[in-house]
Formats: C-alpha cells, structure tokens, sequence
C-alpha cells in the first residue's frame, strides 16, 4: 500500500508538472478563490465584532430584558414602526435587579426607558426684548439705541413678510390690525414713549409685535431614561463632552454632542462647519462646485442671525475689528456681516478660524446651551402633555462613534424625569393629587346621577349674589416676575432607592464576558415567567442596527456562494477538458495494469495537492492583505453609518486560524468535487478504446 501510493503521488506531480498550462489555471482559480474567502471571512468576522464593540458599549449591553407581553419588538436604534412602540412595562425594577445580578456572569443590570419630548427655543426678537429690558434698567442709553435699531430691522422684515400674508388671508380685519400695529412700531412716536412710559412700550412689544415673529424652533428629542451614573461607568465608550455629568440625585439631561451640533447650532455656524467638512473631507472646492458656491453664497443672506444677536457693546467692537480686518471704511455692521461670510477658497479657513475667534463668543452659538434650563413636553402613554423643567448639564459621545448619526440620536436623562415625561406617577405625587381633589371637593359622580350632579336636577336654585366688575385678569395671582428670564428649574431631588425601585421598560444586562451572552441568555429566560421578562441578544435588541448587520452577513455568504459555485463550474469544465485531453495516456496506464481506482485517485490527488499548493498561498495572501489592512486602517468613507459599523472612522481588520482553515477547506472541498466527475469519466475508459484513438 506505501509502494502504491508512493507511486500514485509521483504519478500526480508528475502530470501536474506535464500539464503545468491548465494546472496554473486552476490553480490561479484556487489561489484567488482562497484569498477571497480568508480576507472575506476575516472582514466580516472584524466588521461583526467592531458593530458588537459599538452597539453593546454604549447602549445595548449584551442581553436587553423587557415585558414579556411588550405588543412591539425592542429596537433601540430604531425599528420598522413608523410610531411610538409598546414595550409593556417592568413596574419594579428593583426585583428584576436583584434576580438577574444573581446570574453567574452577570456584571451589571442598566434601567432605561425611551420616550420622546419636544423643547422649544425662543426666536431672535425674544432675545432682543430681554436686551432691550436690560438696556433700559441699566440706564444703557446707547444700548438702548443699538437693540431699538434691531428691533426696527426685524419689524421692517416681519412687515415685508404681513404683505405677503395679506394678499391671501381670509381674515382681513386681523390683517389690518396687525400692519397697524407694525406701522406703530415703526414710528417715532412710538420710541418716545421709552422716556414716559416705558412698561406700556415694552407690553406693547411683547404682546402686539412678538406674536407677528417668527416662533422659536420647536426640536424634537428621543430621551433615553437611565440610572446616569452607573450608565457612564459601565459603558465606558460614554464620555463627557462639554459641561459635567448630571451630580446624583439631581435632574437633568446630557445631551448628545452630535445633535448638539447638527441640530441645536446656529445656522451660519452650522453652514460654515458643513462647508469645512465639504473641502476638508470630500475634497471639493467652492470655485468648482456650485452646490457648494451655492451654500456659501445663502450663508452670507443668513447674516442677520448674527446680526440680531450681539448685544450693543460687542456689535460695536466687532464693527471696529470688521473694518480693520476687511480693509473696509463700512459703518454698516449688516454689511460688514455679509462682506465677511461671501468667502473664497483662497480665504475660507482663515474667516473660519476668525469667525470662531471674534464673532462665535458674542453670539449665541446653540439654541440650547449647556446649562441652559429647558422645558421638556412629553406625551404621556395617557395622552397628555406633561411638562419638567430640567437643566442641561452638558454634551456626551461615544467613542469612536462621533460622526455616526443613528448611533448617537439618543439623549440622557435622569429615570425620574423619564417617569414624568411617560406619565408614571409617584406615591409623593399620588398623595399630592389626593390632597388636592379633597381641597377641592372632589366627588365620584355615576353616570345615572350625572346631569343631576352637574346641572341641579330638582335641588333648590341658589341664591343669586350680584357680581361685582372687576374684570378678568388671566395673570391673576401669578407671579409674572418669577418667570421673567424662563423656565424655573425643578429643584427636586431623588435618591438611589426612589430611582431603582420604580418603573422602567428594558434593561441591560451587561456581562463580564461576552462570549458568555447564549449561556446567560438561557439563564435569564429559565425565570422569564417568574419575573414578567423576555431576554433578547444584542442583535434583535439594536433594531435597524442589527438587521444591518444581518445583511451584511447575507451579503457575504451570498457572495461565497458565488464563488463557490464559480470555482466549482470553472474547475469542472477544465479538469474535463484536461481529461479528454489525456485519453491517450490513461488508456496507456489502463493496459499495463493500472486498475480504475488508481486513475480515480491519481485525478484527485492531483486535485488535492493543487489545491492544499494553490489554496495555501492564496491563504497566506488573504493573511497578509488583512496584516496590511490593520496597520494602515480601512477608512469608514461615504455615509455616517459607516462609522458605526467599524466602530470609529478606521477599521483595523484581524485574523484568525478558523478564517484560514475555513477558507482553505472550502476552496479544497469545491475543487474534490469539481474533480470527482472528471476523474469518474477517466476510470471508465476503457484501454482499448483509448488506445485505438477514440473517446
């Protein structure tokens, strides 16, 4: 038998060698075929583990646990539902908790709750009137000059823009009396009331004019609920931005930075970082894209979202240095603005710098600012709004998710303010509500004694006491001056055990190992039933996140598949062609002994070693492409998911032996059988015929 095969394997190199034509071809099938299948498997393997790096540390954590009977799906990153989802509700936390943490390799359990809220920014004019109030108790007479002339500018628009709402309002009466207000305004006359009556004058502004302005943006956040700082200490991606973390036991809200400046920016700003990104990242250039040009030339007509925002003392330094960096004699600051925003290529960076040097420190950069307090109104599960005044205490990312936008949508908020903003109320809150029906004499009243109850029925009539005119003042009893400079800060406070042991809607459940999730998994979902819970792994726990990620894996299974079945056609074609070729020498072998199991062998031996040659260095070169790619980093271009999909805006690919040996063994199989049906066609010819010259 050694004999047998010794001679089996010089036979095989020896017709390998001889026909060296069509055994490079194959090989160089198998070689490609083999890199492909190594680089591919090991990209995607790499690609996996960078989007389980992204998803599980910094929101999903590796299980995420909530109500069994949820009527939708978890997805934290956004599902296929165009509304609001149910996810059922775990009512306390605390149980859940405890049991879970009990679970061998269980690090942490993370409460959340997602709901969305809208906040509102005041406009442009709102800012000018509170300078305007601030000039006059000062004293400021030539503040007071600079803030009258913005305010004319912006009354000059508004009334440009009632001109256009005239001509198709219905209700022209109110037209009217808007254009008389503005015409008003407008007027000499009217200023000359700051010197006799000055609170009638800022009434009238703040009554008549500011409801003809445009209203502040209304923005729109989804509002993750969590125990906040054990949410920054297990996922430790998270990161403090600008401001500080929200101190323990206070309200508040971090918001995300990437919406801090995509969203809440200003827009000149915004428009300038978008322009930079444009020349600096995409390469291109304002003198030869008119897109861009474009851009540039509507952020100079922005200019007065600059403009309304100085207050007088910085509007006239920025006039000085405007004129000297300019080389301008302009007294016109408006003017000044828009020479300096209509930039070339050739000056853009420099302006860029300057614009954030001299003019970003006077304006209002964001809508909403850190340490800003903001009113979040929400849409309670009831259906109704519900407002809570917090402070933003700063911005937060994750790294190496910092240009990802589907990655860092999400917002941070304390779980209490989650729980107002749903709709859940307290015990304090329920015995507060208690208090107040009994206060005022709140009855249960059924439905038979209904119209009773409200309009009399058969009672007495009450005596009938004449009202005295006083008149209606809606403002009554309220403290207007309390809310003069915005929202009041809700001071209350929360401590650990009022936090956890309430209401929330999913959880994460964050492992010391990770490989560990399918065991832990089962685990949790062997006391489901118990606690009221249904345990789903990282991947479905991601929404449209993880379904990317099963694509991608369909992606590339299916391009296997193709190369398999390439590999396969290709390989089988030749080695048939090779095998009519040889008929002559098989015939030969045949009719000196050879026994059909020997030429069968031969053929795949041959197979064999051209693969295990061809396919281990096609297996080194897919190792050695993956080596080159770690050390230089693929880039994450084109869209912003990219990012998040490589985990930063570099993937640094890695190897493994099982993405060599499966790609080697795929390569190896696909080419056995490719040959195993050439190799059948040989063993059946019969010497006679092979001799005789005929197939």
């Amino acid at each position: 038998m050694i004999a047998q095969l010794r001679l089996l394997l010089l036979v095989a190199f020896r017709s390998l060698w001889a026909h060296r034509v069509k055994s490079g071809i194959v090989g160089s099938i198998l070689f490609f075929g083999t890199l492909l299948l190594v680089a591919g498997t090991s990209l995607l393997d790499s690609v996996s583990a960078s989007m389980e790096r992204s998803i599980t540390g910094s929101l999903t954590g590796q299980i995420q646990v909530y109500d069994k009977n949820a009527r939708d799906d978890l997805a934290l990153f956004g599902g296929m539902s165009m509304g609001s989802t149910d996810l059922g509700e775990m009512p306390e936390f605390a149980k859940v908790e405890k049991e879970l943490t009990a679970i061998e390799g269980v690090k942490a359990v993370v409460p959340m709750g997602v709901v969305n809220a809208m906040v509102m920014s005041g406009n442009e004019l709102d800012l000018m009137l509170d300078r305007l109030r601030t000039a006059h108790r000062s004293g400021d007479r030539e503040g007071l000059a600079q803030t009258k002339a913005q305010i004319l500018g912006v009354a000059a628009n508004i009334k440009e823009e009632l001109g256009y709402r005239q001509a198709i309002t219905s209700d022209k009466a109110k037209a009217a009396e808007e254009a008389a207000a503005l015409e008003d305004v407008l007027s000499e006359a009217f200023w000359a009331r700051l010197d006799t009556d000055p609170d009638g004058l800022l009434a009238f502004l703040d009554t008549r004019l500011a409801p003809l302005a445009t209203d502040g943006r209304m923005y729109y956040l989804r509002l993750a609920g969590t125990d906040l700082g054990q949410f920054m200490e297990v996922f430790d991606r998270a990161r403090i931005v600008e401001g500080t973390a929200i101190p323990q036991g206070k309200r508040g809200v971090l918001i995300s930075h990437r919406t801090y400046e995509k969203l809440l920016k200003n827009k000149v700003a915004r428009e300038f970082d978008a322009i930079k990104k444009a020349r600096d990242e995409e390469g291109r250039l304002i003198a030869t894209d008119n897109l861009l040009a474009d851009q540039v030339a509507r952020n100079a007509r922005q200019y007065q979202r600059l403009l309304f925002q100085l207050d007088p003392g910085p509007a006239r330094e920025l006039t000085t240095r405007l004129q000297r960096y300019l080389g301008s004699q302009e007294a016109d600051l408006g003017k000044l603005l828009q020479s300096f925003l209509a930039l070339d290529d050739q000056s853009f960076d420099e302006r860029y710098d300057w614009f954030y040097k001299e003019i970003g420190p006077h304006i209002r950069l964001h809508d909403l600012t850190v340490g800003d307090v903001i009113t979040l109104r929400g849409f309670t599960q009831s259906g109704y709004l519900k407002s809570v005044n917090v402070r933003v205490y700063g911005t937060y990312e994750f790294t190496g998710l910092e240009k990802a936008d589907i990655g860092t949508a999400i917002n941070l908020t304390d779980l209490v303010t989650f729980r107002e903003l749903y709709g859940k109320m307290t015990d304090a809150q329920r015995a507060e509500l208690a208090d107040i029906r009994t206060s005022v004499g709140v009855k249960e009243v059924s439905r038979e004694s209904a119209e009773d109850a409200l309009f009399g029925g058969g009672a007495a009539e009450a005596p009938v006491t004449e009202a005295v005119a006083t008149g209606f003042d809606e403002f009554a009893g309220v403290e207007i001056a309390r809310y003069a400079d915005g929202p009041v800060l809700d001071e209350r406070t929360y401590n650990a055990e009022e936090m956890r042991s309430g209401l929330a809607l999913n959880a994460a459940v964050v492992l010391d190992d990770p490989t560990t999730m399918p065991a832990v998994k089962t685990l949790i979902e062997g006391q489901a039933d118990k606690l009221g819970i249904q345990a789903v792994d990282w991947v479905s726990a991601a929404g449209m996140l993880g379904q990317l990620m099963v694509v991608v894996r369909i992606v590339l299974y299916v391009a296997v598949s193709i190369i398999f079945l390439v590999a396969l056609v290709i390989i089988n074609n030749t080695m048939v062609m090779a095998t009519m070729d040889r008929i002559g020498e098989i015939g030969t072998m045949r009719a000196i002994g050879a026994q059909r199991s020997f030429v069968m062998g031969m053929f795949l031996l041959e197979t064999l070693a051209l693969g295990i040659v061809a396919g281990g260095a096609g297996a080194a070169a897919g190792v050695g492409l993956i080596e080159y790619l770690n050390r230089v980093g693929l880039p994450a271009t084109g869209a912003d998911i990219m990012v998040l999909i490589f985990s930063g805006p570099r993937l640094y690919p890695t190897w493994g032996l099982s993405n060599v040996g499966l790609g080697l063994g795929i390569i190896v199989l696909v080419s056995l059988i490719a040959t195993f049906y050439p190799a059948l066609l040989a063993a059946r010819v019969s010497p006679r015929v092979a001799l005789s010259g005929k197939e």
